[in-house]
């Protein structure tokens, strides 16, 4: 830890501590976080964070965030399967990533707690009445955008089949997305439901169509 670190409330005690950064592997291993699936949301991430690049902003210094806050997204699974995003942020604001550099520390914690539930305007303005709205807003912003991509990676494995993005057309504000895998109805059909959040930040629609007949 840095020697300018600031404590940090936690949201469930309301206690101040100052984060203490551990390194991933220790993260995985600690909290049991299941590699195949952070694996997957990563790869899924990137891919989506490459993709929609013209549309989302963030730049290329962003990049290992993303990366970092997909693999890290369930990290409260093992100790709180039920609410594991609440588990998840409260844990990675005490151990963020080491590898992340301080300042994004909570951008991460606050991603893990958005990627799970439905999220409309009123959760997002409940957020800013949380430790989320003390952040700069500049990180806000970041921690909303890196939370959308994470929320349709995250769906893309949602069972946990091996569905993969296939062909990617844009056509006017919208974009479609074929995803293909024997898992691919299931998976397309929870894209469109995560897709809550991307839609909130831009008028860019996001279509997804299942091609399980491919492998």
């Amino acid at each position: 830890m840095s020697s300018n670190s600031r404590p940090v409330g936690d949201e469930k005690s309301g206690e101040a501590f100052s984060p203490e950064p551990v390194p991933l592997e220790d993260l995985f291993h600690k909290y049991g976080i299941e590699r195949s699936h952070a694996d997957n949301v990563a790869r899924n991430a990137l891919e989506l964070y490459e993709i929609l690049a013209p549309v989302h902003g963030l730049g290329s210094e962003f990049q290992k965030l993303v990366e970092m806050a997909a693999l890290v997204h369930d990290a409260g699974v093992a100790t709180d399967f039920e609410n594991h995003h609440r588990a998840g942020r409260d844990i990675l604001l005490r151990h963020p990533p080491a590898e992340l550099p301080e300042r994004l520390w909570p951008v991460v914690a606050w991603t893990a707690f958005l990627h799970k539930k439905k999220v409309g305007k009123k959760k997002i303005e409940d957020l800013k009445g949380k430790d989320f709205g003390k952040m700069p807003e500049d990180l806000q912003d970041v921690t909303l955008k890196v939370a959308a991509l994470i929320r349709l990676a995250d769906a893309l494995d949602y069972s946990r089949m091996g569905s993969r993005l296939g062909k990617v057309t844009f056509k006017g504000r919208g974009v479609r997305f074929e995803i293909i895998g024997q898992g691919a109805a299931v998976d397309a059909e929870r894209m469109y439901k995560k897709g809550d959040l991307w839609h909130l930040l831009y008028d860019t629609e996001l279509e997804f169509k299942p091609q399980s007949h491919q492998s």
